[in-house]
């Protein structure tokens, strides 16, 4: 499967089109949104989208999923050039989101504030993402394989939002150093907080 640290830009892609069950992206796919084009999911679902994606990636001291446009690429991406079986897929596993964070006060997942969200889906996630335990006479699956996971459609959306982060200009100008051409090796490099990973 795909191994975070051995993707390149051309890997991401290839990565995409496979959670999205598409067998190619064109790289208009990756353009800037249009404010007139229509995405798959009606206002309700893009707005959980939306909380979903915020609650995964906020904004800190670097953008988040929002001012990065997760939701509204992955909403093109679902309307222009996923498989009909992945749209259902991933708004199930949105839906399964919204119904397992019941509340106390009553409030559905998008009326949360950002800290229970963001407790509600750390507490989903734990769920979500248990691999059960292996039958008699079945082969382990690799880690990076949905199928090992509790409720894998979820671990495919989460794998979208990350990368879609990623591959965003606003996450590449602020999160990963690119180098066109690396320079002289350099061992022991001084960490500060203005460090990022590189791509």
């Amino acid at each position: 499967m795909f191994e975070a640290s051995a993707v390149d830009r051309r890997g991401a892609m290839a990565r995409m089109a496979m959670l999205l069950g598409a067998t190619t992206l064109p790289f208009e796919a990756f353009a800037a949104p249009m404010a007139s084009a229509k995405g798959h999911f009606g206002t309700d679902m893009f707005a959980l989208l939306s909380a979903v994606a915020d609650t995964m990636i906020p904004k800190t001291d670097t953008p988040g999923a929002l001012d990065a446009k997760v939701p509204v690429r992955l909403n093109m991406m679902l309307a222009n050039w996923a498989s009909p079986a992945t749209r259902d897929a991933l708004g199930w596993a949105l839906l399964r989101i919204a119904a397992s964070t019941p509340t106390e006060a009553g409030k559905p997942f998008v009326k949360l504030n950002a800290k229970d969200r963001a407790a509600a889906l750390r507490a989903y996630d734990a769920k979500a993402l248990v691999r059960p335990p292996l039958a008699p006479g079945e082969v382990d699956q690799p880690f990076g394989s949905r199928r090992a996971f509790a409720d894998p459609e979820y671990w495919r959306l989460k794998q979208l939002i990350i990368d879609l982060y990623y591959f965003s200009p606003e996450a590449t100008a602020t999160e990963l150093v690119y180098e066109h051409v690396p320079g002289r090796y350099e061992p022991s490099i001084k960490l500060t907080p203005q460090s990022r990973p590189f791509l």
